[in-house]
């Protein structure tokens, strides 16, 4: 006989699925009161942990957030020791709340920094101002013949001009972050000044790499120039003839152009490899040595500005002439003699081989027809 199974209705089904919800809440009851009793016995971690020395005024902080805390304690309040809690996120360095190392970089970051470059620029500018005062502005008597010989060529110039206006901008807006907010805010407003903020980090970031690679190029082009021998030692002996006011002999660069070629090249490797490395990620390299290639970043390019203005005065106003060398290419001849003498010497000696005719072999004298 065959068996036939019945569905259960609909009906049923709903009725089932609702004496299943009610257990389901009677237990929840039940135990509610058991987990609680339970989760109260087990001890919390601390979000201020009196151990560490934080300590939380009520009337200054009544609701006892972390937000609250951290803008109402002052830095004498802070603890000594790390201040940690826990957190969700996966990188372990956001597991603490403050700690006296980041302290010590807050403070170089927003108060050393500014006097650091505030001195070193009015050092810079001071000494410009008192060099012009001193000696003004270095002439030379022009060729009579108007005579120009070619100092710098096109792939050189192309090089120096990309480097030096990636450093301008990456000047401006490095300065933008240090004195951005005291000079700039106040009169452009928050709006303002937040997107400027962001503009120029983008530029700073973007304009690097261009850097970079016009200091690479730079050392490679003029390495070979800028290596320091006697000639050199004598010019520092003599501080470049300022005491005395007469010229000494040099080469194509003198110790003074090769000390300014040595402080840019190795300051912008530095600035250029500690640039890229704090647009990683911190968990990268680590809190620590963030804080130290900031530190160290920022004490490099403000030895740099002060460099650059120098060599920026005596490449225009300072020494007369010498602008057209490395905008134009060339020199007044009698420029080069007086600056740098042993340069123009060696190269007209290397022109004057290389024009000198070839000596032609002497002619064998004929051989005399013997007489018939």
């Amino acid at each position: 006989m065959r068996r036939t199974t019945r569905s259960p209705s609909p009906s049923a089904a709903h009725g089932l699925l609702a004496r299943l919800a009610g257990v389901l809440l009677l237990a929840a009851l039940l135990l509610a009161p058991v987990l609680g009793a339970a989760q109260e016995g087990e001890p919390q971690p601390e979000a201020f942990p009196a151990e560490r020395g934080v300590y939380l005024n009520p009337e200054r902080a009544p609701t006892g957030d972390l937000d609250t805390l951290l803008r109402t304690l002052s830095d004498r309040e802070m603890p000594e020791e790390r201040l940690e809690g826990f957190t969700s996120y996966q990188n372990p360095a956001l597991g603490f709340v403050t700690a006296p190392d980041n302290r010590v970089w807050r403070d170089f970051r927003t108060y050393w920094t500014k006097w650091i470059h505030g001195i070193l620029i009015v050092l810079a500018v001071a000494a410009v101002l008192g060099l012009f005062v001193w000696r003004g502005s270095q002439g030379y008597d022009r060729d009579p013949q108007g005579r120009r010989v070619p100092r710098f060529r096109f792939l050189d110039r192309v090089v120096h001009w990309t480097t030096a206006i990636s450093f301008v901008l990456l000047a401006l807006t490095g300065l933008n972050l240090v004195f951005g907010r005291q000079l700039i805010q106040p009169w452009a407003g928050d709006a303002a000044f937040g997107a400027l903020s962001q503009g120029a980090l983008l530029v700073h970031n973007q304009v690097g790499f261009a850097f970079l690679l016009g200091i690479m190029a730079m050392a490679g082009l003029w390495v070979q120039d800028n290596l320091f021998n006697r000639v050199d030692r004598e010019w520092l002996r003599r501080a470049g003839g300022l005491p005395s006011g007469r010229h000494v002999p040099a080469e194509k660069f003198n110790a003074g152009q090769k000390l300014i070629f040595w402080i840019s090249i190795l300051g912008g490797l530095a600035l250029g490899v500690s640039g890229i490395l704090l647009m990683l990620p911190i968990s990268t390299i680590g809190m620590g040595w963030m804080q130290v290639l900031h530190g160290g970043h920022t004490i490099v390019a403000a030895l740099m500005i002060a460099t650059i203005i120098g060599h920026a005065y005596l490449g225009s106003v300072g020494v007369s002439g010498s602008f057209d060398a490395m905008w134009r290419g060339d020199v007044d001849r009698q420029w080069a003699r007086t600056h740098h003498p042993l340069w123009i010497e060696r190269l007209e000696r290397g022109r004057a081989a290389s024009a000198e005719p070839e000596t032609p072999p002497r002619a064998e004298p004929a051989e005399q027809e013997t007489a018939r």
